[in-house]
């Protein structure tokens, strides 16, 4: 025959009276904890979605500032050439215009050290041409007479011109 055992049901009593126990008294609290532990953990994951969405966007901002600036700065760059261009142009046309007009006055000296070279080679001509005709003449011809000889001779070379 069967013989039952008073020890084994006293367990088997005790145990379900334990977990009923704590199934009042712990389990509802466990579960509570875990409960607010994963809504606790969702707002973080919420948390740092939106922090990552906010870096996202501060990223593409400041990317977008950043091609802003490369592009000013290419603008900067770009008007630093052209008005560097602008002021070349300028610097070579100002000397160009000092060379032409350097040139001009060089011209103008030559023409005026040219008309006084003649003048001076007249007058030389002219004394010479005193003194060859005193010489045959023979004889002195006075101050008043060599003036009105060398004037005529300067009139003359003057006409030329």
């Amino acid at each position: 025959m069967l013989k039952f055992d008073w020890n084994a049901l006293f367990v088997l009593i005790n145990l379900i009276v334990f977990f009923l126990l704590m199934k009042k008294f712990l389990f509802g609290r466990i579960a509570k904890v875990l409960e607010q532990r994963r809504e606790m953990l969702d707002s973080e994951f919420k948390k740092a979605s939106e922090t990552n969405a906010e870096a996202d966007k501060k990223l593409a901002d400041y990317e977008s500032k950043i091609a802003g600036y490369e592009a000013e700065g290419d603008k900067i760059i770009s008007d630093a050439r052209d008005s560097a261009k602008v002021e070349y142009e300028k610097i070579i046309q100002r000397a160009e215009s000092d060379a032409d007009s350097m040139k001009e006055k060089a011209r103008e000296q030559i023409r005026i050290d040219t008309l006084n070279a003649r003048k001076a080679s007249r007058e030389e001509i002219a004394s010479l041409a005193i003194e060859a005709a005193e010489k045959v003449v023979a004889s002195s011809v006075d101050a008043k007479t060599d003036s009105a000889i060398f004037d005529d001779f300067l009139n003359e070379g003057s006409v030329d011109e």
